[in-house]
């Protein structure tokens, strides 16, 4: 299963998503420094892991998909 982290820097956020939440995009945006980006992981340990490095304060999981 692939997860992904939504890095919100704008608003100092990090959100974990599972690949099939409705929130995770089908298309891939272009990304930048304040607007953050969608990243995706194969695995939720690398996922964490990325959470932990985004530098972001506030780390949570979707309160839809729940992963």
């Amino acid at each position: 299963m692939t997860y992904w982290i939504h890095i919100a820097r704008s608003i100092d956020r990090v959100t974990l998503h599972k690949d099939r939440c409705s929130e995770v995009p089908s298309i891939q945006a272009s990304t930048d420094y304040w607007a953050g980006g969608w990243f995706d992981y194969p695995d939720k340990e690398r996922a964490l892991a990325a959470m932990e490095q985004a530098g972001t304060n506030e780390q949570r999981r979707c309160p839809l998909c729940k992963p």
